[in-house]
């Protein structure tokens, strides 16, 4: 078993790694109909005035402003017609004092013409044309070199080639562009229990989502042209083929999993072993530490963590932004942002954190551990915390990293529910939704940063009510949700505590804060042996599917849990009680347009209560309770 060497901070990381980018990014020359979306390496000059020459932004009659000058509605100044000028003709008749051409829109304007009369202020009779309207010199005319001049910088290095800049350089005659070439990346993943998405998974296995994840956004930045190569196990032969045969071709080889430092943890060793050398192993931050480095002649290799959110990070904090610095030349830095929470990251390490971004513009921190990949499925960004500090007090500033920022106009923090998602999604398919347990929710609308939080806690036998303070009916009002049954979840019918105890099984937990915990809580009551018997009982899942699963998956015996979760993985269940599930909004979100919006959503639910096994739909479902 290899240790890790000297951890590098991220901030050298990303740069150890654009420094040897630099060696492999090149240049191209394409056609414009190509350069969409490219990076400009050079500065670029327009060929030609733009107009090329002096036009008539309208149609109607070239004339010498001086001709028309008492003409009238009432009194209009007669002209003789000398001819007509169309768009791309060169040889034209001249205006002379007393004469008019009739010119159409983005014909080049005729000798002694100065400005030009609409055509719907004249009149023609004949060889000879009534003008109604004055004009002064230059009117609706669009001179030579007005909008873009010849020699004029109209595209800058290191600028994205967007749509409207390709008009402009199609306008001044350029035909093609150099432009960063894209960085050739082939993506793998490794691991015995990764399989393709689509396959029927076993137990053990996952499906692969890093490989995908990397290509997608790797393609997205404009910047790579990234493909993935598929799987490979836990075999150096595997690893050292498809690094050979992909080797030539890719700038860059990028792999997750197998760089950390244990038994089947071999991707470093390999990369020695087909002649490379490690620049580094090992990031001082957290998550994304087993990241490593290296070189293979000529080309670069970077070996990302398995986990999905911790090898994300790195793909977000580390690789790309060091890949944008080189091309453009460095890239914009961080932005201070303010927390609401109280946040204490892991000591002596740079912590990263992913958010959302609050309506009064703070950072939320989406919570949660590296494997879950959903956490930046609502996340705006990314916040770091130095590593030498303990924590970082609410309403203290934080670095903060853009990722995809979206304008939602509601905000759901609190316990995580399928059916409030459903509601709150069809709301707004841009919604922000953190699952961070009914009192994370409270908390949450404690301190405004939720529009919506789902509840469901127990208090002396009743349900949400009793945990509102004065304070928080302030804030916001209870609304009437649904109700879930809940009961026992195990595999083979079991009904009780005692019963896990007696059979010496295992029983899975929810975590503190969460509204299942403080009803299995109220179970116990005072009989602290449950507490210190029961095998398990400090094991604490984060969600109800965790519940379920473990249980399904044989990792626990049994747990207290949904019956929808039940019947979906064909566990046994023993009903405990139905719980009402409520909803806090806050007082601002209810009374806008997007809360009646919502209220109107969750009503909705009525009458479809079969498409939901092990919840029922109240008759007033969406009305106020406090």
């Amino acid at each position: 078993m290899k240790v890790f060497h000297r951890l590098v901070s991220a901030y050298d990381a990303r740069t150890i790694i654009a420094e040897e980018m630099k060696n492999i990014v090149r240049t191209t020359n394409i056609p414009i109909e190509e350069a969409e979306g490219r990076v400009v390496a050079e500065d670029i000059f327009s060929q030609y005035d733009v107009p090329p020459f002096d036009r008539s932004e309208v149609d109607g009659f070239a004339v010498d402003h001086s001709d028309v000058e008492e003409a009238r509605e009432d009194r209009p100044v007669t002209l003789k017609i000398a001819g007509s000028v169309s768009p791309g003709e060169s040889s034209i008749t001249g205006v002379e004092k007393g004469t008019a051409v009739y010119i159409a829109t983005g014909a080049i304007m005729p000798k002694g013409a100065d400005a030009v009369v609409m055509v719907e202020d004249t009149r023609q009779r004949g060889d000879q044309v009534d003008i109604y309207r004055s004009v002064y010199p230059g009117e609706n005319v669009a001179f030579a070199g007005t909008d873009i001049s010849l020699g004029e910088i109209i595209a800058t290095s290191r600028t994205v080639m967007m749509p409207e800049r390709l008009a402009t350089l199609a306008a001044s005659g350029v035909s093609d562009v150099t432009v960063f070439d894209r960085i050739r990346i082939g993506v793998f993943s490794t691991g015995n229990e990764i399989v393709k998405p689509g396959t029927d998974l076993k137990m053990g296995q996952i499906f692969d989502v890093n490989g995908h994840y990397f290509q997608a956004k790797l393609n997205a930045t404009g910047l790579a042209d990234t493909v993935f190569l598929g799987y490979v196990g836990d075999r150096e032969e595997e690893m050292i083929s498809i690094i050979k045969d992909n080797l030539e071709y890719f700038d860059i080889l990028m792999a997750s999993g197998s760089t950390s430092a244990g038994f089947y943890d071999m991707l470093y060793r390999v990369i020695e072993s087909v002649g490379g050398t490690i620049l580094f192993h090992g990031i001082n931050m957290r998550p994304g530490k087993p990241t490593f480095f290296g070189k293979i002649k000529d080309k670069l290799f970077i070996g990302m963590p398995g986990f999905p959110l911790s090898s994300a990070i790195i793909l977000n904090y580390i690789v790309i932004p060091a890949m944008r610095s080189v091309v453009f030349g460095g890239v914009e830095g961080p932005r201070k942002v303010k927390v609401p929470i109280k946040i204490t990251p892991e000591h002596m390490q740079e912590t990263v954190y992913p958010v959302i971004i609050t309506r009064n513009g703070t950072a939320f921190p989406i919570m949660g551990n590296s494997g879950s990949i959903s956490r930046l499925r609502f996340a705006d960004g990314l916040i770091s915390i130095p590593g030498d500090v303990k924590y970082v007090d609410a309403g203290e500033t934080v670095d903060y990293y853009a990722l995809e920022e979206r304008a939602a106009s509601i905000i759901s923090i609190g316990s995580s529910d399928p059916l409030l998602d459903i509601v709150v999604l069809g709301t707004d398919r841009n919604a922000k939704i953190v699952n961070m347990g009914s009192w994370g929710g409270i908390n949450a609308m404690r301190i405004g940063v939720a529009d919506v939080s789902g509840i469901h806690i127990l208090r002396g036998g009743t349900y949400n009510i009793p945990v509102i303070d004065e304070d928080l009916n302030k804030r916001s009002v209870l609304i009437r949700g649904f109700d879930r049954n809940r009961g026992f979840l195990s595999r083979t019918g079991i009904g009780s505590f005692d019963e896990i105890i007696r059979n010496g099984l295992t029983f899975v937990n929810r975590n503190k804060g969460s509204g299942t915990r403080d009803l299995i809580e109220e179970m116990i009551g005072n009989d602290d042996r449950i507490r210190t018997s029961m095998r398990g009982y400090l094991w604490e899942s984060p969600s109800e599917a965790g519940v379920a699963q473990a249980i399904a998956q044989g990792r626990a015996d049994a747990g207290i849990g949904l019956e929808f979760y039940a019947i979906k993985l064909g566990l046994q269940y023993k009903h405990i009680k139905k719980e009402n599930y409520d909803i806090l909004v806050s007082i601002d979100f209810y009374e806008s347009e997007t809360g009646r919006s919502f209220i109107k959503e969750l009503k909705a639910l009525k009458g479809r209560e079969s498409q939901y096994p092990g919840y029922e739909i109240p008759s007033d479902i969406g009305e106020v309770i406090l």
